[in-house]
Formats: C-alpha cells, sequence, structure tokens
C-alpha cells in the first residue's frame, strides 16, 4: 500500500471497527499528596453508620493504584500529530481518535454551511 495516501483513506480501506472512547475531553486534576481526602466523593459515597464517623476518603500513595492509573494523565494526542503520524507508527487506538476527530470536523463544517 502506498503510504502517502492520507491517513483516513487507508484507515477507510482497512474497514478497522470503531469501538468506544478511550480518552476523556475532562481537565486531569492535579495528584493529590498521600492522606489528603479527595474532594466531592463525600456525596457519592454512602454516608457511614457510625454517626462519629464522619472521614472522607483519602488518597493513597501512587505505589498502591495500579500501573493503568498513571495513564489516566497522558494528554490524548491531537489532530494536528495524528495526521503527521505514519500508519506503521499509529496503535489501533490512535486510529479510532483519528477518525472520531475528522468525524467531529466534518459535523462541524456541515452546521456551519447549514448555519445551525
Amino acid at each position: 500500500m502506498n503510504n502517502s495516501q492520507p491517513l483516513l483513506r487507508r484507515l477507510l480501506i482497512h474497514k478497522r471497527p470503531l469501538h468506544h472512547h478511550y480518552y476523556s475531553s475532562t481537565p486531569t486534576p492535579s495528584a493529590l499528596k498521600p492522606g489528603t481526602p479527595i474532594p466531592g466523593l463525600s456525596t457519592i459515597l454512602p454516608p457511614s453508620k457510625d454517626p462519629n464517623d464522619s472521614t472522607s476518603p483519602t488518597a493513597k500513595p501512587r505505589s498502591e493504584y495500579p500501573s493503568w492509573v498513571s495513564e489516566l494523565t497522558n494528554a490524548p494526542p491531537t489532530l494536528a500529530k495524528l495526521r503527521n503520524m505514519k500508519m506503521e507508527e499509529a496503535s489501533d487506538q490512535d486510529m479510532r481518535r483519528y477518525l472520531k476527530l475528522m468525524r467531529r470536523n466534518l459535523i462541524k463544517e456541515n452546521n456551519a454551511i447549514a448555519g445551525i
């Protein structure tokens, strides 16, 4: 296959399946020091049955979390980076993200043309 073709065209030729979202667009919070109460979880977790126990969940040291938790703070690649990426270097996750961002741009362009 010719690698000079745009990535989108190469992806459409391969017909790779599209699945779930792997990246979040929400901003990543900064790391909390171990022992710091985690804000916002007291409204999600059920209250303790002991009325004297008013402790909220606290952050643990990094070593106590699974390895994938630290990957959550990595920013997803931008459309510009994905466009410049070679097909051989792109993972399936990168390819899905590229298609997602391209579809989003197409929707925005069509909405702008329609005056929405």
